[in-house]
């Protein structure tokens, strides 16, 4: 699920029902997850680039609902993983940054695409180099990220519903309201 932060930046507002969705969305989840807990033994999550407890207190100050749940894995065995370069992160967030100027052209546009695709695959094999043969893992990550591990590990998603459609729904209804005033 987007963080208010994440869904703000890509809308410019949130929706009345966003607490409440995400309370749904992350309550469904956990629900899904602790059925294996303990028996999950890895936990990455897009934007960390500190593992263990320095990892877990970043997360816990970006998204306090997944930390939750991550902090619950972990106190039952999993290890929170670093998941991304740190330098590959701010180097996408500074595209994007020039991507809301005024100024911003199709090169910057696919500069932060390339960067994006980067980071992405630095996540798979970050994956591959720490999730053991037979491990279990868990991905926390926004929707748009297209992460593809390698093809001898099963992907498994639990969600109560795709956050990128409830984005999409709420820029619809944006746009509409916008037209109609």
């Amino acid at each position: 699920m987007y963080t208010h932060s994440e869904f703000k930046v890509l809308t410019g507002s949130l929706p009345e029902d966003f607490n409440q969705e995400t309370r749904k969305f992350w309550k469904y989840v956990e629900e899904k997850l602790l059925v294996f807990a303990g028996r999950i033994q890895r936990i990455y999550r897009d934007g960390s680039f500190k593992s263990g407890k320095d990892g877990l207190a970043d997360l816990a100050s970006v998204d306090s609902d997944n930390y939750s749940l991550a902090k619950e894995l972990v106190d039952r065995g999993a290890t929170f993983e670093a998941t991304e370069d740190r330098i590959q992160i701010a180097e996408s967030e500074s595209w994007l940054a020039m991507l809301s100027s005024p100024d911003s052209d199709q090169m910057t546009f696919e500069l932060y695409q390339q960067t994006m695709e980067e980071r992405d695959n630095y996540v798979a094999s970050r994956i591959d180099e720490t999730l053991k043969a037979d491990g279990t893992g868990v991905l926390f990550f926004i929707p748009s990220r297209r992460i593809e591990v390698a093809e001898d590990i099963k992907v498994i998603t639990v969600s109560r519903f795709n956050p990128l459609d409830y984005l999409k729904s709420w820029q619809v209804k944006q746009r509409l309201r916008a037209e109609n005033s």
